[in-house]
């Protein structure tokens, strides 16, 4: 993150959430979240060593390995401990939705890790989930990868401390990671963080941050460079949305002009591949929602 919270802005939103239930106050709700989303995307800044703090402590946060195996629990709010195992069951449909597709038989290799760990001393703030590990013979290819899959795993970290610092003594924040190996071949890495916050019971934000790896080089891609995204582009993805996902919370608000200066943002930009082809979405204000392309390659960026 470039810069931190004010006590101010935290303290506004903890108020906002307190009072959605109130009519005359949600306007003034909506607006604190779009501010702070905002200021979380703008925040974002790279790690030094990654790579080494992930092995080690991730952040402010204690890490350590889970007993239970760090799966979601089936409670409303995502206390860890209470764990269990889901197998992933093919859709029905040709849309894609979040698993993980690891290969065994490729020139490197990927291990789930799972951590968790309490970022203050009284408990109240709470960090955890999973995060992929390449392997392969180049060693420096091998680091580099891993830095740049973990960095986001540092900027949470240091966001979830900060949220923590602000936060009145008797209220609790908990940010779940869970990571998934969308696609894997000797050509292409695509690695996906989906996120989700939560102030006591009530959600307080959720992300899907993706990273795409050229893996002959080892060299993580740009996103927003992948594929040619204009207003058409934008029209189209707003009639597969509909036809995919139904009405979506929150996108009405956006012009077609709008959702063109987010696919071309990298701070809002979700674009991975996967079996089906590639996923394309959004995170926005109101939360996040992406797209099946099983024709992206038309959509294809020239270089």
């Amino acid at each position: 993150m470039q810069g931190k919270w004010t006590a101010g802005k935290v303290v506004a939103l903890v108020l906002g959430s307190i009072g959605a239930g109130v009519i005359l106050l949600v306007s003034m709700y909506i607006s604190i979240i779009q501010i702070s989303a905002d200021i979380l995307y703008l925040d974002r800044v790279l790690s030094d060593e990654p790579y080494e703090l992930a092995e080690k402590e991730e952040g402010n946060a204690i890490i350590k390995e889970p007993e239970g195996g760090g799966k979601e629990p089936e409670a409303d709010v995502p206390w860890p401990g209470d764990d269990q195992e889901e197998e992933y069951e093919e859709p029905d449909e040709q849309y894609y939705d979040f698993h993980n597709e690891i290969k065994t038989n490729l020139s490197y290799q990927i291990e789930i890790v799972d951590f968790d760990g309490s970022v203050d001393e009284n408990g109240l703030t709470y960090i955890y989930g999973n995060y992929p590990l390449v392997t392969c013979e180049d060693k420096n290819k091998e680091e580099r990868i891993n830095s740049a899959i973990q960095e986001e795993m540092q900027i949470v970290s240091e966001h979830v401390s900060f949220v923590g610092e602000e936060l009145p003594e008797d209220m609790y924040f908990i940010f779940e990671m869970e990571s998934y190996v969308t696609y894997m071949d000797e050509d292409i890495l695509s690695v996906i963080y989906e996120e989700y916050a939560y102030l006591d019971d009530e959600m307080y934000e959720s992300y899907v941050v993706s990273v795409n790896f050229d893996m002959e080089s080892g060299m993580q891609m740009t996103n927003s460079q992948i594929l040619d995204i204009d207003d058409e582009f934008s029209i189209d993805f707003r009639e597969r949305n509909e036809r995919q996902n139904g009405q979506t919370d929150g996108l009405e608000y956006y012009s077609d002009q709008d959702i063109t200066e987010m696919l071309n943002d990298d701070d809002y930009l979700i674009i991975f591949y996967t079996p089906l082809g590639m996923e394309v979405g959004i995170n926005y204000y109101f939360g996040w929602v992406t797209v099946t392309y099983t024709d992206y390659e038309k959509f294809s960026n020239p270089f």
